[in-house]
């Protein structure tokens, strides 16, 4: 299954509103609650994971008073202080679900929305779900950087350009005062936060940057001039933006001003209002204040009459001399329509650079693929949603290896990052790190390597011409438009470059509902390592991932922040040139383009769907795997590479190669692959993988056998007959037989057939693998086994540290009955239902919805739907379904590996899509999946439309 991809001038519209704030700083919001006020509708859309940009990246903690506002009040008037960054966004976000606004969060924007006057009548929203519109009668620019109005041409901007004095605060795990950064003007040394028996010290940094021409190349290299002229071993965070000195203002600007144009308004500190006066909003106080003074005015400015068709501008942009635009162009959720649609041009962007490489995500296999391009003498271009690089082991906070083959080049970085942690403990572990370290030993090597880093940026759209990515549509602080490419490493973890151009990808569907558990912790001084899996979530949807930020925020209220990356270990996938598969990983394949050798176990977060699974279950002992070349390739598309958890493999495959360690060491790979392909001219597949391979080989990333290494498979036939013989009971032999299918078929009906009858623990597995394979000459002996078993202990979802079964053995039978029976089957499964306990596990359920699907497609049923509907009726069984950041956050808890909402809304939803496929004649089952189709998290709605459809 693919995402609906886009290269026509339609637009989905997903709302129209009274006032569109655009921005997440305090002014906004506040400017939105009063907005709310005067009786509008209105709409949010900020660009980070949070709100309270203005004070959380710009670190503004240390406003001389609280104010009198209200929500100025709420922020900072508390006992202690300053306030802390969780809650600071805690305050701004639930004072928009308590007004019932609605926003988004990691939501940028791709251009105005104009009509035939050039009035502006809404905007282009641009986000990991792809290019949307939002029409409003208002819509103002209320964001950190004044991205909106720079779209919009305006001429009176603070732009930063050649050398200009600016501030930066890090804050420090340490009591030392006297440790200062080389190369400052001066320091000064804030009040700071304890917590707990750890001292964080606040110094704010006034030094000189050189903005050389105010290019995006410019103002990134300059951002991280600055990241490391005032790096210390003992920071912990830092400012992660940069702004001029304003002089300090009487008062804001009038509001007279505040009207930029028709339609458009700004409440921005980047705007050149007279007499400074918008050094209102450098104070998040003042700032709030005057944005709830002035919604009134604003609010009360009649609106311009919409005047000819619709269409979209953007400043600088120019036409698209070859290739072909495409981006995902569904509404805000994957597989959902908008309210509307409209038709707007779009082969015109700016262009704002062009690299021999980008690499699209700088996390665990992004910062490597950056490094390692560079180093192989590509220009070189990071394109980053968050603050920081480093993925789930840094902005993810698992700062921890489990398992993984930390060899090559992952061996480099835990060396590097060592050499530069604060404490003597950290230096001696092995397996373990600090996140600031890490940022840093990546940020550094990259920048001294002459990589570019584009932080806070989102890629929406491909450029395509002849079947290859030669450029990508951005969004983000540094512009909107287009960064032309030699070739793209697409480090997502979503495949979210293949997925814009239109390439093949595998999501959740109605195959199966099974995904890997997702967490986001709070963060907090002192623990660097926060594991967690307490959700699903999928972060390609741009509202389960603001739903999902925004509670989880709730969930860790008293931590001291939030993370900015949602730990999901499961997305969306290419569908490559090769697939890995289980049996791949418990055969041991081999093939001769390996580029990567992974180690883990199969540390499943949740339930498995792969056969072999239910029959016998996977366990922990650790396992290698081979990672051919092609598993980063998509299917059809060239100029990109895939790392990661977008790869292309088998669900089932991903516990044991996604491991930290190895993904480094795939990202070092596709860096390198991409940077010969571009410095070369060729295709990403023509590169010479045998070079590649002796290269690794060299930096210790690969065994030698690799160069000499065949495919392994087709297995010979003697090979498949012995693991019938012998290898039935055994996770390498079932697999195997189970992969090998036509020709299994023919020597285990043989096989069976020879034990003549006499029952025993060979016969019932030869009965079950041959039902699997749609074979029912076992039928009576699965029977008999299940009538000769009361239920057993089944599975409750569990997320982490799931080992081993998440099948009984009862339940495997009841599957495979299921799959392989006849009619006479009926009377065994149904009797099995009535007999169900209220409490049974969620396996139960699961394990009955599979097989009596199966078995109802081949064999229809009478009075199958009024046995699951009684199932239905049992208490507590229904109404699990959150449609809303309400239901969600109602169902919150304090445990960091929750379970039981989930388990309750497994069983729901199986149940429902068993009765759905199973006469539903009083449309239960539809109305149960219908809810779960708006559900928040994004892989139960995609499941319920793929089911429904």
């Amino acid at each position: 299954m693919s995402n609906h991809t886009n290269s026509s001038n339609q637009y989905p519209v997903v709302a129209d509103v009274d006032v569109l704030v655009v921005g997440g700083t305090s002014q906004a919001v506040s400017f939105a609650l009063a907005a709310k006020k005067q009786g509008k509708s209105v709409y949010l859309v900020a660009p980070r994971s949070y709100l309270g940009d203005d004070i959380c990246a710009a670190y503004r903690f240390w406003p001389e008073d609280a104010g009198e506002h209200a929500l100025s009040q709420k922020i900072f008037a508390q006992s202690t202080r300053p306030p802390t960054p969780m809650h600071v966004k805690l305050c701004l976000e639930q004072s928009l679900v308590e007004a019932e606004i609605p926003f988004l969060l990691n939501c940028y924007t791709g251009g105005l929305l104009v009509d035939a006057a050039q009035s502006v009548c809404g905007v282009v929203l641009a986000n990991r779900s792809g290019q949307q519109v939002i029409r409003a009668s208002k819509t103002v620019d209320a964001s950190l950087e004044g991205a909106l109005l720079q779209q919009a041409g305006e001429t009176k901007l603070h732009r930063l350009q050649g050398l200009v004095t600016v501030e930066y605060v890090s804050l420090h795990e340490q009591e030392e005062q006297d440790e200062l950064s080389a190369g400052s003007d001066g320091v000064e040394v804030l009040p700071g936060y304890q917590w707990g028996d750890i001292s964080l010290r606040a110094q704010r940094h006034r030094l000189q940057a050189d903005f050389a021409e105010g290019t995006p190349a410019d103002l990134a290299r300059a951002y991280s001039e600055v990241v490391e002229r005032c790096w210390q071993t003992s920071e912990f965070r830092h400012q992660t933006v940069l702004f001029p000195e304003l002089a300090v203002a009487a008062a804001g600007p009038q509001v007279d001003e505040l009207q930029r144009r028709s339609g458009l308004f700004a409440l921005c500190e980047r705007v050149q209002y007279k007499a400074g006066g918008e050094a209102v909003f450098q104070n998040p106080v003042t700032a709030m204040a005057f944005a709830d003074a002035v919604a009134a005015d604003i609010c009360a400015v009649e609106s311009t009459v919409v005047n000819g068709e619709l269409d979209v501008f953007c400043q600088g942009a120019q036409p698209i001399e070859s290739g072909e635009l495409h981006s995902l162009r569904d509404a805000l959720r994957p597989g959902q329509a908008g309210i509307d649609a409209l038709d707007l041009k779009s082969s015109e962007l700016p262009v704002l650079g062009r690299y021999d490489v980008v690499v699209v995500g700088g996390g665990t296999g992004g910062a490597p693929a950056a490094i390692s391009a560079s180093r192989a003498g590509a220009s070189t271009l990071v394109l980053e949603l968050t603050s920081g690089l480093g993925g789930v082991g840094t902005m993810g906070q698992i700062a921890k290896y489990w398992c993984g083959n930390c060899v090559g080049f992952t061996a480099e970085i835990d060396a590097g990052v060592n050499a530069l942690e604060r404490s003597e403990y950290l230096r001696n572990q092995a397996d373990s790190w600090s996140v600031a370290a890490k940022c840093e030993w990546y940020h550094r090597t990259g920048y001294e390597l002459g990589c570019t880093y584009w932080f806070n940026t989102v890629c929406v759209g491909t450029l395509v011409e002849s079947g290859r990515v030669i450029g990508l549509v951005v969004a983000g602080p540094y512009g909107f438009g287009l960064v032309e490419a030699g070739a793209v490493v697409d480090g997502t973890g979503s495949a979210d470059i293949a997925a814009a151009a239109g390439a093949p990808t595998v999501v959740i569907g109605k195959e199966h509902v099974a995904v890997q558990g997702t967490g986001l912790a709070g963060v907090q001084p002192g623990t660097d390592y926060r594991n967690s899996d307490h959700n699903f979530s999928d972060d390609s949807d741009v509202v389960d991932a603001t739903t999902f930020f925004v509670s989880s925020k709730l969930k860790f209220k008293d931590d001291f922040d939030c993370g900015e990356l949602i730990d999901s270990r499961e997305r969306r996938q290419i569908v490559g040139d090769y697939t890995l598969t289980a049996v791949d990983i418990l055969y041991g394949r081999r093939f001769p383009d390996t580029v990567c050798v992974a180690s883990s176990n199969f540390d499943s977060h949740g339930f498995t769907v792969d056969p072999v699974f239910m029959l016998i279950p996977p366990h922990k002992e650790r396992m290698w795997a081979d990672i051919p070349f092609g598993c980063l390739l998509p299917q059809g598309l060239d100029g990109v590479l895939v790392t990661g958890l977008g790869m292309s493999a088998h669900r089932d495959a991903l516990p044991v190669i996604r491991m930290q360690g190895d993904v480094q060491n795939q990202g070092y790979v596709a860096g390198r692959i991409a940077a010969i392909s571009a410095l070369q001219g060729c295709a990403v597949r023509e590169v010479a993988i045998g070079e590649v391979q002796q290269h690794l080989i060299e930096i210790g990333g690969l065994p030698e056998r690799v160069l000499s290494d065949v495919d392994s498979f087709p297995v010979a036939d003697e090979v498949l007959e012995s693991s019938i013989t012998n290898g039935w009971e055994t996770l390498a032999g079932v697999s195997l037989i189970l992969h090998s299918k036509e020709r299994s078929l023919q020597p285990l009906r043989a096989a069976y057939s020879a034990l003549s009858g006499e029952r025993s623990a060979q016969s019932l597995r030869y009965a079950q693998i041959l039902a699997l394979l749609g074979d029912g000459a076992g039928e009576q002996e699965l029977i008999e086994a299940i009538e000769g078993r009361d239920w057993d202990a089944g599975w409750r979802f569990q997320g982490m540290h799931q080992f081993g079964r998440n099948m009984s053995e009862l339940d495997a039978l009841l599957v495979c009955l299921g799959c392989g029976g006849s009619e006479a089957a009926w009377a065994c499964l149904l009797n099995k239902v009535e007999s169900l306990p209220v409490d049974a596990e969620f396996s139960h359920f699961r394990a009955l919805a599979m097989g009596m699907e199966a078995l109802y497609a081949r064999c229809p049923q009478d009075g199958v739907a009024e046995k699951v509907v009684q199932l239905l009726q049992r208490e507590g069984y229904r109404g699990h379904a959150q449609s809303d950041l309400a239901d969600v956050q109602s169902a919150l808890s304090e445990d960091i590996n929750e379970n039981q909402v989930r388990d309750r809304a497994l069983r729901e939803l199986h149940l429902a899509r068993l009765l759905f496929h199973c006469g539903d004649a009083d449309g239960i089952g539809r109305s149960i999946l219908e809810a779960y189709a708006n559900d928040c998290r994004g892989h139960f709605a995609r499941h319920a439309r793929a089911v429904l459809s």
